[in-house]
């Protein structure tokens, strides 16, 4: 909590006004800064903020008159690599009730963002910030219990920036980070499978690629962690009998609404191998692998075949170092073929997006 608001020390320098800060991470308690200079601001902050026990406060910041009369709330990028900064980023904006709330981008370094204000400090402004941030608890900057610190380089930028959300968004971002955690609600096509205009030319060249590594249609595919169908439904369409498994419960449902309940299964990969009950002429194991364990599980599925995609990068870093070691007694590859280069697109339309990594067709047929 206290990193983010040493993120717009620019914005309190402004010793004229008096400003009232929500604490988002404190159970949305109050700090009132009376007209003086940023330093004394800064100590009265940082005194604010370590009173009271943080695991006392509500689960959700409580609705306060800073909310009520048109305040703007700032807080945490609900895809910060730190949890705890992430978690509250999340709770400001469900608090928040629609109201505005401003970001810091804070530490997110797999993702640019929308930035909408920005606020380069200068030597003075940098030099009260570094004193504030040496003022925290030391453990913050060292880390504790194996922990990582919370305050490292990455986290007290030269200049701030921030960017604004809807709670829609904040909770979309929250997901694509922490979706293990639970705390969210499974978003509309999380990745953007059906919108974003990569996605679907990957699904659409994935397709083509199974077809012709088939040679036709008339084959039995498997495909493990079919999440809400977006490949699936285009390999039916050509002309393929696909059987799909989803473990996960909402993604299940969502494919089930999306294609019918027939040819569909919970079953994980590991299920799959140990339980040999969906024999097919090919198991697609399509951007799979990021998830899974023992690479050795491709032993036991039912199949001759395996048709493998993923990333330029995790192919030669984990895949190919595996098949030409412990899997060559068993396997021998039988292809390769660029499905999508890398590309620059939008994670959540319009506010935060990356380079996607493209993706690679491997073709691996049993020994």
């Amino acid at each position: 909590m206290v990193d983010v608001l040493s993120e717009f020390l620019s914005i309190l320098d402004s010793p004229d006004e008096k400003v009232r800060v929500v604490l988002t991470g404190l159970g949305g308690r109050t700090a009132e800064l009376p007209p003086e200079g940023l330093e004394a601001r800064v100590e009265r902050l940082l005194r604010e903020a370590g009173t009271g026990d943080p695991a006392t406060d509500p689960a959700v910041p409580a609705l306060g008159s800073a909310a009520e009369d048109g305040a703007v709330w700032w807080a945490h990028n609900p895809a910060d690599w730190r949890a705890e900064q992430a978690r509250s980023g999340l709770l400001a904006a469900r608090a928040a009730g629609g109201r505005p709330v401003r970001y810091a981008v804070g530490h997110a370094g797999h993702s640019q963002f929308a930035v909408d204000r920005a606020h380069p400090l200068d030597g003075r402004l940098l030099g009260i910030k570094l004193d504030a941030l040496n003022r925290l608890p030391p453990e913050l900057l060292s880390g504790e219990g194996g922990r990582q610190p919370q305050v490292i380089t990455a986290t007290a930028p030269s200049c701030e920036q921030f960017f604004s959300l809807g709670p829609g968004q904040a909770e979309h971002l929250y997901y694509l980070l922490y979706a293990p955690l639970g705390h969210v609600e499974v978003p509309p096509d999380p990745w953007g499978l059906d919108t974003s205009a990569y996605e679907r030319e990957r699904v659409a060249a994935t397709t083509r690629w199974v077809r012709g590594a088939l040679g036709g249609t008339d084959s039995t595919v498997v495909e493990p962690g079919a999440c809400e169908g977006a490949l699936t439904g285009p390999l039916r369409a050509s002309g393929l009998t696909v059987t799909a498994t989803e473990p996960h419960d909402e993604f299940r449902r969502r494919l089930a609404r999306r294609l019918g309940a027939t040819g569909l299964t919970a079953d994980t990969l590991e299920e799959l191998a140990s339980k040999r009950h969906f024999p097919a002429d090919a198991y697609l194991l399509a951007e799979i692998f990021y998830y899974i364990d023992d690479i050795s599980v491709v032993d036991d599925l039912p199949t001759d075949l395996l048709l493998i995609t993923s990333s330029p990068e995790f192919i030669e870093s984990s895949l190919l170092p595996w098949f030409s070691g412990p899997g060559k007694e068993k396997w021998r590859p039988a292809g390769r073929h660029t499905l999508v280069p890398p590309r620059m697109d939008f994670l959540v339309e319009g506010v935060a997006y990356q380079r996607k990594r493209g993706s690679v067709g491997l073709v691996y047929r049993r020994n």
